[in-house]
């Protein structure tokens, strides 16, 4: 019974300084991760008074959709998840993270915004600064990348705020925690990938798929990394998170499970448009509909009353992701083929991961400006070795995010966006030359293995 006393204790002593060294190391991303949700926070609470003088909270409309999929685990029913009217189309990874905020939330009664939207919802209170801490957690891996390209401090710090400010939209204006989230996952594979450790590289993929099924084009790149013998074991961790989640959903709600996970519906009248919108299924044309509205209205003498209307409009169509996707999917095969083949440097592989997450960018029916944010992360990575690289970089980042907020026709839309992107991704190149590249890759956190050593 001493010695096992004993032996605790000695590990919790082995264990704080290992615990402090790691936080030593990420204290800037961590950092950074307060100041967003401090930012955040305050955009939220602060932009309709004090800038628009309205009394409202600015939250975005798809969080509280995706919150209500919480609700619905929180209640035990994680197989309605789909059937919940929130519509969900991603893995719903999502829901089970964000269940117990859900629970203290229906727990205490906190008011939320859906299915209709509120000046104040009090749910927002919790569901605020966890969403924007899930969705900042990317700057870790981010920095971790940084630290085994050997940026300098500067160069790291520098890279965090603009990783910082293009993944603002991301979180605080949309409401899309899952797809920084489903980015850290992947990037930890990729780094458990270089380190040799094939069975974290392996259940990382996994939660990368669960959260945000379309990092699955960085899967190729990553998988190549691996010895052939490996790529079962991969395949198998890589899938089995996915389906311990959908499991039930499929066998409770089949229909409108398979419909949400296989068609992805988007609506090209209310996002943006591109020209593979011509070669997408189409689910539902345009049709009347009413939508309702509860909101709070101040009356002259300063009193508040609560309002609920009715607006009779015409719905536009619904499309599927359409053959855009398989095209993104079989030009991330290549890339992951080259990969190899070629066995190029840390660097070059990291280059083409923001390649393959551009490429989804490219070959969407339908798009929406958060969807630029994965490869342009990358690419402030990659162009940091550079100052010239890192503001040209920064600039490009600046007008492609700028011109995605503008709706226009398909391809007024589609060719600046995919141009601009296309340049800030060409120019976070890596020099052909091996030892350029694989020169910072000595300043790793642990000795990279040679791809495929194993």
């Amino acid at each position: 019974m001493v010695d096992a006393v004993i032996g605790t204790r000695a590990q919790r002593a082995h264990a704080s300084p290992a615990i402090g060294a790691w936080l030593r190391r990420r204290w800037m991303p961590i950092a950074c991760m307060a100041l967003f949700l401090a930012a955040g926070m305050a955009f939220s609470f602060f932009w309709g008074p004090v800038v628009r003088h309205q009394s409202y909270w600015i939250t975005p409309r798809d969080l509280w959709g995706t919150f209500r999929t919480a609700q619905f685990v929180g209640w035990g029913d994680i197989g309605d998840v789909y059937n919940s009217g929130a519509a969900l189309v991603t893995f719903p990874a999502i829901s089970v993270i964000l269940a117990p905020v859900a629970i203290v939330v229906d727990h205490f009664s906190m008011v939320v915004g859906f299915p209709f939207s509120l000046a104040h919802p009090t749910a927002w209170y919790l569901l605020g600064p966890a969403s924007m801490l899930i969705g900042s957690v990317v700057l870790v891996p981010l920095d971790g990348l940084a630290r085994r390209l050997g940026l300098s401090p500067a160069a790291r710090a520098a890279t965090l705020v603009a990783e910082a400010v293009v993944l603002f939209p991301v979180v605080v204006l949309w409401g899309h925690p899952e797809d920084p989230l489903a980015l850290a996952f992947a990037l930890l594979a990729l780094q458990a990938a270089f380190d040799g450790r094939w069975r974290a590289t392996g259940w990382l993929i996994g939660l990368a798929l669960v959260t945000q099924p379309l990092v699955v084009l960085v899967a190729p790149v990553v998988a190549a990394m691996l010895p052939m013998r490996e790529w079962p074991k991969l395949a198998l961790r890589g899938a089995l998170p996915s389906l311990a989640l959908l499991a039930i959903p499929l066998g409770q709600s089949w229909k409108q499970t398979t419909a949400a996970i296989l068609q992805q519906p988007n609506y090209p009248t209310v996002d943006h448009p591109t020209p593979w919108l011509a070669l997408a299924p189409i689910l539902s044309r345009s049709h009347p509909a009413v939508i309702g509205n509860f909101s709070m209205v101040t009356a002259a003498d300063g009193r508040q009353r609560f309002t609920a209307t009715a607006l009779h409009t015409v719905s536009g169509e619904t499309v599927a992701a359409g053959p855009g996707r398989l095209i993104a999917v079989a030009l991330c095969i290549g890339l992951g083929i080259y990969v190899y083949r070629r066995r190029p440097s840390p660097t070059q592989v990291v280059w083409l991961c923001a390649v393959a997450l551009a490429l989804r960018c490219v070959f969407e029916s339908v798009m929406d400006p958060y969807y630029l944010w994965p490869p342009l992360a990358l690419a402030f990575v990659l162009a940091a070795r550079s100052r010239w690289r890192f503001g040209a970089t920064s600039v490009l980042a600046t007008a492609v995010t700028w011109y995605s907020y503008r709706h226009a026709g398909p391809w007024e839309w589609w060719l600046p966006v995919t141009l601009l992107l296309a340049a800030a991704v060409l120019l976070a190149r890596p020099r052909n030359s091996v030892s350029h590249d694989q020169a910072p890759d000595l300043l790793a956190e642990r000795p990279p293995l040679r791809v495929g050593a194993r």
